[in-house]
């Protein structure tokens, strides 16, 4: 067992020495290669043989190949490459829409009739022609009674036969005979009633209106009111229809103003 212990330390030490001597040759070749007349300097001193072949052996031209060369700064005021500065283009017109054909639609065809038939006019027969004779001339009815109301009565006006203004609502009118004169005072009366009125009023009583003028107060503001008037004479006979009249509710017609005309 010893011998095995010593044998292994022994194996150890060599094997140190050789990777030692290979680690200097190593080195020692790296120095000629790059710095020999340092070698040789090292070598001369020890008293060693020279590797390199001692001083007046020509310097090996590996040196040259393998120093590294320093850059140099190289001018680059003869290789400057121009820059290219791009130019501007003219601004781009806006493209005008062109007219698209609308589609030509085909012609239509007529369609082609044969021509009517002519139809057969069926001759008139003649007939008796009449003889003309006198033509009837129209004739106004006659009332029943004396007196009618003229064509435009009623008339609506504003009061102006007292100072009443507004409030006052009335119904006034006059009388005339066949030559559209007033009649004379107290020959006739005006019977008037509705809503809430029975009056008779003799006729040139209102001389305001006409010679022979009549009035009948009915209420003391403009209102929507239906009354009935009548011609009569101072005994109370009749001598016109009954004519239903209505009053308005207007400041400008609180009037209602009524002609009675003899017509026979």
């Amino acid at each position: 067992m010893r011998g095995g212990g010593c044998f292994a330390t022994i194996f150890n030490i060599v094997m140190a020495l050789v990777i030692m001597a290979i680690l200097f040759a190593i080195v020692v070749f790296a120095a000629i290669l790059f710095v020999p007349n340092t070698v040789y300097q090292i070598t001369s001193g020890l008293g060693l043989p020279s590797i390199a072949g001692g001083p007046a052996e020509a310097t090996p031209t590996l040196v040259a190949v393998a120093a590294v060369p320093t850059p140099q700064p190289t001018s680059t005021r003869g290789n400057v490459v121009p820059t290219f500065t791009p130019v501007p283009l003219p601004p781009t017109l806006p493209v005008r829409p062109t007219n698209t054909l609308r589609p030509t639609l085909p012609p239509s065809i007529t369609p082609t009739f044969p021509p009517p038939t002519a139809t057969s006019t069926p001759t008139e027969t003649p007939t008796n022609t009449p003889t003309p004779g006198p033509s009837a001339t129209a004739s106004a009815t006659r009332s029943p009674f004396p007196f009618t109301s003229s064509i435009n009565s009623p008339i609506y006006l504003q009061n102006f036969a007292n100072n009443a203004q507004c409030n006052w609502l009335g119904i006034a009118g006059e009388v005339l005979d066949l030559n559209r004169n007033p009649v004379s005072t107290g020959s006739y009366r005006v019977h008037v009633w509705g809503s809430g009125i029975d009056e008779r009023v003799v006729v040139g009583t209102a001389p305001a209106y006409s010679p022979s003028g009549w009035e009948q107060f009915v209420h003391n503001a403009p209102a929507v009111r239906d009354y009935n008037l009548q011609l009569e004479t101072p005994e109370g006979s009749a001598v016109s229809q009954v004519y239903a009249v209505q009053t308005r509710a207007s400041c400008n017609e609180n009037l209602l103003y009524f002609v009675f005309v003899q017509n026979h």
